[in-house]
């Protein structure tokens, strides 16, 4: 459903910028946030991507469980850089600067060939104490 209904603001001639926010306006309100998890597992990159950037926009008890967190750190490894950074936006809250595992990941995307996702994995190694 949720996949249709973005395809329709994509393909559209519309307002795309005001029906997208409209559509995180919906998230934030309490539409259930497992609708994403059909957009984070899609086969379209720019549904992936745009589920990523609303994941990230809302606040993370809205979608701190173990299907979201783990499918963000596997899109932390997608092809696409602004995948990779919009999940690593979404996953910042839930690391934890005790865990090897935020340690090798933050480390990893310090080393990105993009310099966005190099950008916000600096601000997570700061804002984390990694350094």
């Amino acid at each position: 459903m949720i996949e249709t209904e973005l395809l329709t603001i994509i393909n559209g001639t519309r307002d795309r910028p005001g029906e997208l926010n409209s559509l995180v306006d919906q998230f934030r309100n309490g539409r259930d946030v497992k609708d994403l998890l059909s957009l984070l597992q899609s086969e379209n990159n720019e549904l992936v991507r745009i589920g990523a950037w609303i994941t990230a926009e809302l606040s993370f008890d809205r979608y701190n469980n173990p299907v979201f967190i783990d499918r963000l750190r596997q899109l932390t490894n997608h092809e696409i850089p602004a995948i990779r950074f919009h999940a690593l936006n979404a996953l910042f809250p839930s690391l934890d600067s005790s865990q090897q595992e935020t340690h090798d990941l933050v480390a990893r995307l310090r080393n990105d060939t993009n310099k966005g996702v190099r950008s916000i994995a600096d601000a997570a190694s700061t804002s984390l104490g990694l350094e």
